[in-house]
């Protein structure tokens, strides 16, 4: 099929999201697209966790600006920015696809900036799962190559509706790469190689045949001063649960 259509129609509502110390280096990287509102962007949590400032741009060929985070959801790793909305006139919010239109088997797009890329990138694929755990959360199973970057990036349908937002950093042994991921370059070392340095190499490069995403249901709506959804019993527990291993 031919998505330029769709891509046309929406690439200047995907953003590139930086979080950059005070010394101007760049300490974070993911993707976030306009959702509700002009003005309002979604990403995942995890990419301006570390509190740094934000910075983000909402056409390649524009200049970065100034964004603050407005929700944070940590138990969906969601988070929602606001942006000064006369900065990116042209970037209008993308429509939620119609639930019922949501099943195993479909074709699905998601577009941001994996990697160390700067330019917007489009991947296509096919929804290939749908998953709930014990608390009733639902998550997306992906088949298509979601990478490091992709993250807050809007998985859509083929008209560019958004299904639910990408999670790259969702992954087979999360619990262990974090913690490798957290250790400073020179931790590690095995027959004079850096094992952090080579870890993340290989995470910058790989291209994971399998990726995930959350519902759209699940991104915060907003209102000022609004607070994430709060848990449910079950996920309360669950929550309970791990933060005791």
């Amino acid at each position: 099929m031919d998505y330029s259509g769709t891509v046309e129609k929406i690439k200047n509502s995907i953003a590139l999201v930086l979080t950059v110390n005070p010394q101007g280096n760049i300490t974070s990287k993911g993707s976030g697209f306009v959702y509700m509102k002009k003005g309002l962007l979604v990403t995942c949590n995890h990419v301006v966790a570390n509190n740094d400032g934000l910075k983000i741009r909402l056409d390649d060929t524009a200049e970065f600006f100034d964004a603050k985070v407005a929700i944070r959801d940590e138990e969906h790793d969601l988070a929602l920015l606001k942006y000064d909305e006369n900065l990116a006139p042209t970037s209008i919010p993308l429509l939620k696809v119609d639930i019922k239109s949501i099943k195993e088997g479909v074709s699905v797009l998601f577009a941001g900036y994996p990697l160390s890329l700067f330019n917007l990138t489009t991947h296509q694929g096919i929804l290939s799962g749908i998953i709930t755990d014990a608390t009733g959360v639902v998550t997306y199973l992906i088949d298509g190559t979601v990478n490091s970057g992709n993250s807050g990036c809007p998985l859509m349908d083929a008209n560019g509706a958004v299904i639910g937002v990408v999670n790259a950093k969702r992954r087979e042994r999360s619990d262990l790469l974090s913690k490798v991921e957290a250790l400073q370059i020179g931790a590690l070392s095995l027959h004079g190689i850096d094992l952090v340095e080579l870890h993340q190499a290989l995470i910058s490069n790989v291209q994971l045949g399998m990726g995930y995403a959350v519902p759209c249901s699940y991104i915060p709506s907003y209102k000022d001063g609004a607070e994430p959804p709060k848990l449910n019993k079950s996920e309360q527990k669950v929550k309970q649960e791990r933060k005791k291993k």
